[in-house]
């Protein structure tokens, strides 16, 4: 993926933060998942484990699943340490970022 792609994925991500449109951490994105709100999920690399339990469940609800980010990038993006794991439940947000992945 082209790096000026790369950092829009990273700015909106950051306005879906401010629009309070993201789940934060391991804890946050099972309880959107089993409440049905998440649309994708950016997968740092340390977070294989939970991806391999939930993986089958995300795909059956239509989840997507992104390790576009590692570890440290998400750290970043959110200004936290040791992210790993987050989830986009806002459609609109969803919609730009499978927009821009996709080009």
């Amino acid at each position: 993926m082209v790096k000026e792609s790369k950092e829009k994925v990273a700015n909106m991500l950051r306005l879906a933060r401010k629009a309070k449109a993201v789940a934060i951490g391991r804890i946050a994105v099972e309880r959107s998942i089993k409440k049905g709100e998440t649309l994708l999920i950016f997968a740092g690399k340390k977070e294989n484990n939970f991806m391999r339990r939930r993986a089958q469940d995300c795909i059956s609800k239509g989840i997507k699943i992104s390790h576009l980010f590692d570890d440290s990038e998400l750290s970043n993006i959110f200004g936290r340490q040791k992210l790993t794991l987050v989830a986009v439940i806002d459609k609109n947000f969803t919609k730009g970022i499978n927009e821009i992945l996709e080009s």
